[in-house]
Formats: structure tokens, C-alpha cells, sequence
């Protein structure tokens, strides 16, 4: 983000207020009350205050560090190729339609059947600004040539498929919810770093710590109950880091407020996998070095917090909320940033299982929230509510075997690009356009070949704009794009 953003603010703004004025929310189906636009609402979380003031005590404790100073530093290499850096992401004498580049990352994190990371969300630099930079040149360092993609990853920690987080791998060794990590990847160079998302609180001695970030952030003695956040979509829009929450909304991290545990001193930074937070002066994060908390929220009105008390409906994971017509709440699986409309919106929805998918109500729904031009913020009411002004059913095509299992969306100049995973099989990229008479989206055209375990989507815009997924199962991972 170069200074001249100021610049480009005072337009962005007058611009905005045009687009308000010329613009109007779309007409929703009358007959399909999970479609109606006040479902979808988002307020701010009850605690951001306290929040915000955890995370001032943190940075006046730790030292903080930005992007482009993690890009320099960090030593993971993985391996950009302009065909199919994995071949094993995709089916034999086969590759995603319309490939035009690849990022496989080192082998550990591509993994094996014991892998406790999992790639889900992906963002990068075009989505946070304009001019797809981010920071000023500095000597020896210009950020046009070094420009970021972030991938989250969430911490698996229910081996045996049974809904909750209280199993052990085959190797004992990754009981630990470590919730939620966030990759930055040099898009020339390939280098690329880890950077853990942690939850702020005061601990007993009245010292700023922090937790992983969880389903539920009650924290107490109990606190190892709550599973990993899945983190299946992000969006960077300005300073700021919207990871999907699937039961609530969004998650807002500052990347302002990164910390560099490892410029403390060697007696302060605790590198063991199986300890967080401060503990007897000493800074842990899961053996990892730069530390990212969060600092605001957004979340609809049946999950007002996310210190819930024990047994709340808001400590579900993805699959434990199913998909029915008759649902109005929506789950955040998913979420990408559009910059092609004259307002530009993050664009999230459901992922519904291809098996509880029966008919064209349960295939989920995506919904649109419109952004402020400047500043990374969302678009308010007059009450400081983030309201839907589009939301539509994800398509139901009879002329396929398998509908539903939607793990991303996009939207450029009104058309819409929704991944479809299909277990260990490719994936497909189905394209689609709204029809506001029956508030469904409907196919355009016949659905794209995908690699296997497609997730999020995020665009690029460019000539020609590039259309960006990642594959989560281990073994077969890959960070690619395709030409919509």
C-alpha cells in the first residue's frame, strides 16, 4: 500500500457516494424466505474494545514486524512452475482447464496422512490495494517485484471424524489445537513464511497472552474443548485480514499488529510445538515465530460473541450445521473479494455436503456485503450494521451426478466462479450468473475441469484477470491459477 493512498482516497470516496445514489439492491425471490436480506446481517462483535486494548498491551510488550520484512527474512522455499508443479493434484494425463501458473509448497507442508495443517483461504496483495503493491521500495527492495499471496491453514484436530476435537493422530504428536495459520507467499520468488493467528485475553497475573484461535475463545480450563476455526476463506482489503468464521461471520486481524517473537531475546521466545501464550515470562506459539492477533470481529445475531459459554450453538464446526431450505443463519464458509463492481463487495457462502444435497434449496447460498472504497472497512447502516444487499441459491444442474460441496466463490463484472470439490477426484469450476426472479444463480456454461480438493478462490484482476484456488489434501497440494 504506497502513500498515495490518500490520494486516491478523496476520489475513491466521491466516487462511492455516487454509486450509492445510482445503485439499488437487487429484488430477492418473494417465495424464498432463506433468501431474505435480513438474515444475513453482521454487527460488530460485543468485546472489539476490550479486544483492541489486549492487543495495544501485546504490541507494547513484543516487538511488531511487517510484511515485506517477513518476505526478506523467512527461509521456507517452495517451487513456482508454469504447468503443474504437483502432479499428484490431479488425476493422471490431466490438468485445472485454462492453467496458467502454479506454487507447490516445500514437502513438509505438501504432507502425508498425518498432516495437522490443512490449506483452506486465499487472498493476496490485489485484493488489499489497488495498485497490487504493498509498502514503499526501500534499497534493494522493491515491492512490485515481491508482491504477497496469503493462504490460511487450519489445525485438524478430529482424526476420527467423530465432530469433536479430543483425538490423537497415529502419531500422538499433533493433539495440540493450534487453530489457525496464515501463509505469505513471494509471488516471484517463491519464499514464503507462517504466521500463527492468536487470540488475546489477560491472564491471571494481569499479563496481555494469547490462545489459538478456536471455535469458541471462552477462556478457561475447558478452553482445550473447542476445535480449531476452519478458516475456509480470507480476504485482505487495506490493513486488514477477514478470515471466515464459520458460525459467526468474520474474524478481523490488523497487520499492523504483527509480533516477531524471535527479535526478543533467546530466554523469552519459546520454540516448543506444544506450548502458547505467555507462561512464566516466556512467549510461545506452537514453535512458531510471528504471532498475528486478532482485533475486531463481525457476527450475526445468534453468535453475538465468540466467548461464548460452553454448549452454545456457536461452537459448531462446518459440518455440524446442516443445509435446509428452511435456514435463515447463514454459515461463512467461504469468502472473495470483488473489485469489478462500481461498489465493491466480499462475497462469502455455504458449503453444503454433495450428500445432503436433495434439490435446489440445499445446495447453499452465497451472499454479497458491500465494502467501502477506502479505509478496508465494510459499508455501514445508520445503526453500524453490516447489511447483505444481494444473496442467491448456489445452482442445482440435474445434468450433473454431484451438486453442492462449494468450497469458494468469486464474482468478476456480475458472473459468478464457485469451486466445486469432489473428494479425490478433480474438482470443477462452475460459472454461473444470477437470475433475480428466482434468486438462483444459473450455469452459463458447462463446468471446468479443477484439480483435486479445490477450496476458496480469489481474484487477480489483470489482462487477463487469474482466477486463484489452493488443494488441501496432503500429498496433493498446489496454489494455482486459471484464466476465467
Amino acid at each position: 500500500m504506497k502513500r498515495r493512498f490518500k490520494t486516491r482516497a478523496v476520489l475513491a470516496v466521491m466516487a462511492t457516494l455516487a454509486a450509492s445514489l445510482l445503485t439499488a439492491a437487487p429484488a430477492q425471490a418473494v417465495d424464498d424466505p432463506g433468501l431474505r436480506l435480513s438474515n444475513f446481517e453482521l454487527r460488530p462483535i460485543g468485546n472489539k474494545a476490550e479486544l483492541q486494548g489486549r492487543v495495544d498491551k501485546l504490541n507494547a510488550d513484543l516487538p511488531n514486524i511487517g510484511v515485506n520484512s517477513i518476505l526478506k527474512a523467512d527461509a521456507r522455499q517452495g517451487t513456482w512452475s508454469s504447468g503443474v508443479c504437483n502432479a499428484a493434484a490431479v488425476e493422471s494425463g490431466t490438468k485445472p482447464e485454462n492453467l496458467t501458473r502454479s506454487f507447490c509448497f516445500d514437502s513438509a507442508d505438501n504432507g502425508n496422512e498425518n498432516s495437522e495443517w490443512w490449506p483452506q483461504g486465499v487472498t493476496g496483495v490485489a485484493d488489499a490495494d489497488e495498485d497490487q503493491t504493498w509498502g514503499d521500495p526501500e534499497p534493494g527492495w522493491d515491492p512490485a517485484d515481491h508482491k504477497p499471496m496469503l493462504v490460511t491453514w487450519y489445525n485438524k484436530d478430529d482424526w476420527n471424524g467423530d465432530k469433536k476435537p479430543d483425538d490423537a493422530d497415529s502419531g500422538g504428536l499433533n493433539t495440540e489445537r493450534k487453530g489457525v495459520r496464515v501463509s505469505f507467499v513471494d509471488s516471484s520468488t517463491g519464499k514464503y513464511a507462517h504466521v500463527l493467528l492468536v487470540y488475546p485475553f489477560i491472564n491471571a497475573s494481569g499479563n496481555a497472552s494469547y490462545m489459538s484461535v478456536r471455535t469458541s475463545q471462552h477462556y478457561s480450563s475447558s478452553q482445550y474443548n473447542y476445535g480449531s476455526l476452519h478458516a475456509g476463506g480470507i480476504v485482505w482489503y487495506g490493513y486488514y485480514l477477514y478470515v471466515a468464521d464459520t458460525n459467526r461471520g468474520f474474524r478481523v486481524f490488523d497487520l499492523r499488529n504483527i509480533i516477531d517473537l524471535g527479535a526478543l531475546p533467546a530466554d523469552k521466545w519459546g520454540t516448543a510445538k506444544n506450548a502458547i501464550g505467555r507462561q512464566d515470562g516466556v512467549y510461545h506459539a506452537h514453535g512458531y515465530r510471528y504471532i498475528l492477533p486478532q482485533s475486531d470481529g463481525w457476527t450475526n445475531t445468534a453468535c453475538d460473541t465468540v466467548e461464548p459459554p460452553p454448549g452454545t450453538p456457536c461452537d459448531m464446526q462446518d459440518n455440524d450445521k446442516t443445509c435446509e431450505a428452511n435456514d435463515v443463519t447463514p454459515k461463512t464458509s467461504f469468502a472473495g473479494l470483488d473489485r469489478s463492481a462500481s461498489v465493491r463487495h466480499i462475497t462469502t457462502g455455504e458449503w453444503c455436503e454433495k450428500a445432503q444435497v436433495t434439490d435446489e434449496y440445499t445446495t447453499g447460498r452465497v451472499i454479497r456485503r458491500p465494502m467501502n472504497t477506502s479505509g478496508g472497512t465494510p459499508k455501514l447502516d445508520a445503526n453500524g450494521y453490516w447489511q447483505a444487499d444481494e444473496a442467491y441459491r448456489i445452482p442445482f444442474n440435474t445434468s450433473y451426478a454431484d451438486n453442492g460441496g462449494i468450497q469458494g466463490a468469486a464474482v468478476i463484472n456480475g458472473t459468478y466462479y464457485l469451486s466445486q470439490s469432489r473428494g479425490l477426484s478433480n474438482g470443477r469450476l462452475i460459472v454461473a450468473r444470477p437470475d433475480t426472479g428466482t434468486g438462483r444463480l444459473v450455469e452459463t456454461s458447462p463446468r471446468r475441469l479443477s484439480a483435486i480438493g479445490v477450496e476458496d478462490l480469489f481474484v487477480w484482476p489483470g489482462s487477463p484477470n487469474q482466477l486463484w484456488t489452493v488443494t488441501e489434501h496432503p500429498g496433493r497440494r498446489m496454489l494455482y491459477s486459471v484464466t476465467p
